[in-house]
């Protein structure tokens, strides 16, 4: 009697073991599902995450290489200042104290001047409009350099007070000059101005546009120490040394 069982038992049996493996399939397939977002979200989450490392690495290069580029230039710039320091007596030594007066004898003109070198001769170089100014023109120059009292009065041969265009330059020449600054043949890029101990001016100074009166005339230099223009006005516009050796091509001396 024990082991009897209803006619409906099997049946009961049956449709209990489909629903367990109906139970059983939903569980799979919410795990699966759950399974396949968790992936999906991780995956993106990775990937983000490996998009921000890269964008930090390349940033980080981005900085090592404008870093490394500082370090170049600060580099590049402590050899030009090495150069100026190295050569400073020699540079100053070409740059005069110049003095005129006017054809009345009513008026004086102080100005600064240069000693420059060019092909086989050596000339003395300042700016036009020392030399004939609106209404005035000067004469009887004299010249002295730094580090000597001793004056010469050199010989006028070319000269333009076009001071609008940048074509302010005036030339003397004097077999008494014997050593000058050397025309920058490759690079023509303004850095520094030498000033004159007469001026009382800045002996030394980074090209910047701010001149005051006085340092026309000034010789303007490469960072190779080397001639590039001359100081014409108070800001950074200046009469390009090629405009000075044009000139000077054009001189008969016979």
């Amino acid at each position: 009697m024990d082991n009897f069982k209803t006619p409906g038992w099997g049946v009961q049996q049956a449709i209990n073991l489909k629903n367990r493996d109906n139970k059983f399939f939903k569980t799979t397939f919410f795990l699966a599902i759950a399974f396949i977002f968790f992936s999906a979200a991780l995956n993106v989450y990775f990937r983000n995450n490996l998009n921000t490392i890269e964008e930090g690495q390349a940033e980080l290069e981005i900085r090592l290489a404008h870093l490394e580029s500082q370090n170049l230039l600060k580099e590049e710039k402590i050899q030009q200042y090495n150069t100026l320091v190295n050569n400073l007596n020699l540079l100053l030594s070409t740059v005069y104290f110049g003095r005129a007066e006017s054809e009345n004898g009513q008026d004086k003109q102080n100005f600064t001047a240069f000693s420059m070198q060019y092909k086989d001769r050596y000339y003395l170089i300042t700016a036009g409009h020392c030399i004939e100014f609106e209404d005035r023109v000067y004469t009887d120059f004299m010249f002295k350099p730094n580090y000597s009292q001793i004056w010469i009065k050199p010989r006028l041969i070319a000269y333009s007070n076009d001071h609008a265009n940048n074509r302010d330059f005036a030339v003397f020449y004097s077999g008494r000059v014997r050593k000058g600054l050397i025309v920058d043949q490759d690079d023509r890029e303004p850095k520094y101005v030498l000033g004159a101990y007469g001026r009382r001016e800045n002996l030394l100074k980074e090209f910047d546009g701010n001149f005051v009166q006085g340092e026309s005339g000034s010789p303007i230099l490469s960072k190779n120490s080397k001639l590039v223009g001359i100081t014409i006005k108070s800001n950074t516009e200046y009469t390009p040394i090629e405009v000075v050796t044009d000139a000077i091509d054009k001189i008969d001396w016979e």
